[in-house]
């Protein structure tokens, strides 16, 4: 019970600007990775902006229950097919962690994290099951 009420607590600290924080300087980040730097530029182009703000919505949504996110990450995801697989998600995954680290005190960017863990493991197994068993997010 005590992780609960510390998990609640942390979630309760969260605000829109930390989430506006963690996902701009995530973004930041992804913009200059060798790996997933690329495909990013591929789909997004100039349209950064707009991304950031759907990326907001998405993580407000996700972890305060917003309701702001308006979209589909499965279908927006299968656009990218084959473009992207377990490595992308692994890549993925160890920027967020770094940033969540850098910008949110540990019990939200816990709480950040094991929902960036759980999405990844559903989009890759919804995109390539193949990977989905076998793939572990460390």
């Amino acid at each position: 019970m005590p992780e609960t009420i510390t998990t609640d607590a942390a979630r309760a600290a969260i605000s829109e600007q930390q989430i506006a924080a963690l996902v701009d300087r995530f973004y930041a980040h992804v913009r200059q990775d060798a790996t997933l730097g690329p495909i990013f530029e591929r789909a997004i182009g100039n349209e950064w902006e707009p991304h950031l703000a759907q990326m907001r919505a998405f993580w407000s949504s996700i972890v305060l229950s917003s309701g702001r996110y308006k979209g589909n990450p499965m279908k927006a995801h299968m656009e990218l097919m084959p473009r992207i697989g377990a490595g992308h998600f692994e890549r993925w995954l160890n920027l967020w962690r770094q940033t969540a680290a850098e910008v949110l005190p540990q019990p939200a960017a816990e709480i950040f994290v094991r929902h960036a863990e759980t999405i990844a493991e559903r989009l890759l197994g919804a995109l390539a099951p193949q990977h989905a068993s076998p793939f572990k997010f460390v």
